[in-house]
């Protein structure tokens, strides 16, 4: 099946596609859906799901006889658990066909941090990297960013806080009774844990682990004092917070943004992008700043999705999905999606274009902070959700006055050591 001379080769083969739902990602891809199948002959059929049930039906397509789709949505947090157990199809093939990858791809556009998060994994070791290409960076990528409204900051005299102590401090002092100082994820919600706890925990220094999977010796350090600090910091922004907070996931910290009730927010820059959109109430008066941090540590935590195909498929489905993929994965794509629905970009002459700059100026920060970011020392472990849900459970029951912060974090370690041990991570 050659691409460049019958770039019809697919016409009426349908790809099925399963995206994100909530995200945006899918908004670009409705949007050009008809030029694309006007130009592939593709039947597109896209179906989007919310994170979790995205990531169990997935599981469940990529061990079944075939898959029931043809490209599939995965975050960097499920890359050991597919990429690692031999589910997907392996594109390093594809990108160096040149009959099947258009000319003006340009696959070295990509950043190396980002290939190496969500598209590289070497299986043999389970480790990401490596030079087996599983996945294409994309729809969006993403770290963390601090969402502030400038206007307040200015007219109480507060500085952007660079530590999280300054953070607090603003916070309290930017409270009134119609606005919080700060807002967070404070449900229970995978944010709580990998946005608002581990941005404050890998600012002290936090390791979130110690030993090796190889060896057996994978411990969680979720009794380090950093551990208990990062989350006694959130407990004591609470006053500074809004009333209904411990309930807010992503979209009710959004709202609350959007309507000017909160002054300061550390969010997915991917997702709150938004804020900048023509829609948004707070376009005029919203900034970014990096997230707080001390001294050189990080400042948050690598976030970002793939697109893969499944390994179960015929060799046909394979190749009218490459075929799909360069298409949503090309410059013009990418940047009528950033420009247009404010995602992360993926790649690195997206976010260096004069007009996605000029049009939206918090771009070059969230592309800084990518670069910056940690990956999360467990992504590489197939059990990852399971670790990040004990810790988002006993953030959110520490925040709601279940437990204090060390009891909480206590009982997120031994419920994190059963799940390690219980993975053949850490020896009994």
């Amino acid at each position: 099946m050659l691409f460049r001379s019958d770039p019809m080769a697919c016409a009426g083969k349908a790809v099925r596609i399963a995206l994100v739902d909530g995200e945006r990602d899918d908004m670009g891809l409705r949007d050009k859906e008809a030029e694309i199948e006007a130009a592939t002959g593709i039947d597109i059929q896209l179906t989007t799901m919310a994170i979790g049930p995205l990531g169990e039906s997935i599981a469940q397509n990529l061990r079944a006889d075939e898959s029931a789709f043809d490209i599939v949505h995965v975050i960097g947090f499920n890359v050991a658990a597919t990429a690692g157990a031999g589910l997907l199809e392996e594109l390093t093939p594809y990108v160096n066909d040149a009959s099947k990858t258009p000319a003006d791809y340009d696959f070295a556009d990509f950043p190396a941090g980002q290939l190496n998060y969500t598209g590289y994994f070497d299986p043999e070791k389970g480790e990401f990297g490596g030079d087996k290409l599983f996945l294409i960076p994309g729809i969006h990528s993403g770290s963390v960013l601090l969402f502030y409204r400038k206007d307040l900051l200015d007219a109480a005299g507060i500085a952007v806080p660079t530590t999280w102590e300054e953070y607090n401090a603003a916070a309290a002092a930017l409270t009134t009774a119609d606005v919080a100082g700060s807002a967070m994820v404070g449900a229970n919600d995978p944010s709580a844990m990998l946005v608002d706890w581990f941005s404050r925990f890998v600012a002290k220094g936090g390791q979130l682990t110690t030993g090796s999977k190889g060896d057996k010796t994978l411990k969680p350090n979720f009794t380090s004092p950093e551990a208990v600090a990062a989350l006694q910091e959130m407990i004591d922004i609470l006053p500074s917070s809004p009333s209904s907070v411990t309930s807010y996931g992503f979209t009710e910290a959004m709202d609350a943004f959007m309507a000017g009730k909160v002054a300061m927010w550390p969010a997915w820059a991917t997702i709150a992008g938004a804020l900048f959109g023509p829609d948004s109430p707070v376009k005029d008066t919203v900034a970014v700043a990096p997230v707080p941090t001390t001294g050189d540590n990080p400042r948050g935590i690598r976030g970002g999705w793939g697109l893969a195909i499944p390994k179960n498929l015929p060799q046909e489905n394979k190749d009218c999905a490459w075929l799909l993929m360069t298409q949503i994965t090309s410059k013009a794509f990418e940047k009528y999606q950033v420009m247009t629905y404010q995602t992360d970009p993926n790649r690195i002459s997206t976010g260096q274009d004069p007009e996605v700059v000029a049009a939206l100026p918090y771009i070059p920060a969230a592309v800084a902070a990518i670069e910056d970011a940690q990956t999360l020392a467990v992504a590489n472990i197939p059990e990852t959700w399971q670790i990040v849900g004990e810790l988002q459970r006993e953030i959110n029951l520490a925040l709601t006055g279940a437990e204090d912060a060390a009891t909480a974090m206590a009982n997120a370690q031994a419920g994190a050591e059963k799940i390690l041990k219980d993975g053949g991570h850490l020896a009994e």
